[in-house]
């Protein structure tokens, strides 16, 4: 089953308000990747700003978080563990000799509520025998229920759990449960840590449409088509306010305005939302019946979230609407027509021809290309080695040509002033390129299935060429690749 599409006149939206949203997030700078609108079940709006696309899977960051979420309320729901039960209970193999006071009163629910009693969070990849038994020696400062702190880690203590208690891992668990009744796409996957545990803090990658899915069926307290999968009543708990959040230090109202079960409530009342870094959201306005769907590269995470409030959300009538075709048509283009800023196809016909066929060899050891590339979200990085980048110029395709240790390929360049995809491996790149100067090619290349990519500036000389490489991310800062130095390069030609 498909979202019905229909217009948003149809369903009470006038076409008006989502052009002013798209306009809003645009003037924000919020750098935007697809955008799905449901209302009463129904599809009134989708984009993707090339090259992402409807079939590439994005990563979703602590929006995977509800999703783990939902399978302790499945879990619950089958009598196969109770909120009450103590971690000192569930792990005790793994319990320091003598816990302490607050450790032997955490409970599974103080880890949904983001309030256990840590006032740090561990590193979940430092390297030891048991980030678990790291996790449980780590100091419980607080009495739990007490204190909220953002702990990715105690997520991941959830999906331990399930799988203790299961002997499956989370997407196993939740597939038959979740996804299959929901028609979620059959190939996702989620990240997996030390001991074989899926990181249900960070770890999932989901197509729009599967997150949309997901979005809805929390709209709907967990019914899908009629069948009531989950109980409604773990959506009115998971989704209240469980625990004060408004003195985490974040300035932003959306991010002090409450947490329920792995939900943040919002600062417009009634609202909440399942919220990942660089802007994953899903934002469910139940009175109504709406929700929002956004894939996003920001580090500011506020300013998505105030552009629904002001251009949409006063819009939400409860009556359909007359249908205005002219602005409808204006949407539909502007819908379908979304790339990410592409750079002009500048091109340096002088250039080409003297850089055609020439090949880049790393002065210095040099990572695989793709992981150059890297992306906020890419947690797995080859074992390679790049020996040489060869530049092709002419004949209409215009392409970089890759020799790793153990494997070669092509990416185009986009130099026609659009993204180009390819893919490598099962992964799927664009990439848009332009001459800055004579002697100077830009290159933007991004991992669509991850939140940003690297801008790359090439200065040729006669004998080598220097490498810069920089986030995509549109304030910088990505998740510790955002700057490469400058390396250099030895130029090498057939004819030499």
């Amino acid at each position: 089953m498909s979202f019905e599409k229909v217009t948003p006149e149809s369903v009470g939206i006038p076409s008006t308000a989502v052009l002013g949203l798209m306009d809003e997030l645009k003037s924000q700078g919020v750098e935007m990747h697809a955008l799905m609108i449901l209302r009463h079940g129904k599809n009134c709006a989708e984009a993707w700003w090339k090259p992402y696309s409807p079939d590439a899977p994005h990563i979703m960051f602590s929006f995977s978080k509800s999703l783990t979420s939902t399978a302790i309320g499945f879990l619950e729901q089958e009598g196969k563990l109770s909120l009450d039960e103590r971690l000192v209970d569930i792990f005790p193999e793994h319990v320091p000799e003598n816990p302490s006071k607050n450790l032997k009163k955490c409970t599974v629910e103080h880890l949904l509520m983001m309030g256990c009693g840590h006032e740090t969070e561990i590193d979940t990849f430092d390297g030891t025998d048991s980030w678990i038994k790291l996790f449980l020696h780590h100091p419980f400062v607080f009495e739990p229920g007490t204190k909220f702190m953002y702990n990715t880690a105690g997520t991941n203590m959830l999906s331990a759990i399930l799988t203790k208690k299961t002997g499956q891992k989370l997407t196993e668990f939740l597939r038959p449960r979740l996804m299959d009744p929901l028609d979620m796409s059959k190939d996702i996957a989620c990240f997996e840590i030390d001991g074989g545990i899926e990181a249900g803090g960070f770890g999932y990658k989901l197509r729009t449409e599967d997150m949309a899915r997901f979005v809805q069926f929390v709209l709907n307290r967990g019914s899908w088509e009629g069948k009531q999968l989950l109980r409604a009543e773990w959506f009115e708990r998971a989704t209240a306010k469980q625990i004060e959040n408004n003195d985490s230090g974040n300035p932003n109202p959306d991010w002090a305005s409450g947490y329920g079960y792995q939900f943040w409530r919002c600062s417009v009342p009634g609202v909440f939302r399942g919220d990942g870094a660089f802007g994953q959201f899903g934002v469910v306005i139940p009175d109504k019946d709406t929700a929002v769907i956004i894939n996003s590269s920001s580090i500011d995470l506020q300013p998505p979230l105030c552009a629904i409030y002001q251009t949409l959300l006063p819009y939400l009538g409860d009556e359909v609407l007359p249908e205005n075709s002219q602005a409808y048509s204006e949407l539909q283009f502007t819908l379908a027509t979304r790339e990410l800023s592409p750079m002009l196809g500048v091109r340096a016909p002088q250039s080409e021809k003297k850089y055609d066929g020439v090949r880049l060899v790393p002065a210095e050891k040099m990572p695989a290309f793709t992981t150059l590339i890297g992306g906020a979200g890419r947690f797995v990085f080859e074992d390679s080695e790049i020996q040489s980048l060869r530049f092709r110029f002419g004949k209409g395709k215009e392409t970089l040509e890759v020799t790793e240790k153990g494997r070669s390929y092509s990416l185009p360049l986009g130099l026609r002033g659009t993204y180009d995809t390819v893919e490598i491996g099962k992964e799927t790149f664009g990439v848009n390129s332009c001459w800055r100067f004579e002697d100077k090619l830009e290159m933007h290349i991004r991992n669509i299935h991850t939140a940003s990519g690297k801008r790359f500036l090439i200065s040729f000389g006669e004998r080598e060429a220097v490498v810069n490489a920089e986030s995509t991310v549109p304030e910088g800062g990505g998740l510790g690749d955002d700057l490469i130095p400058d390396s250099v390069w030895r130029i090498e030609r057939d004819d030499a």
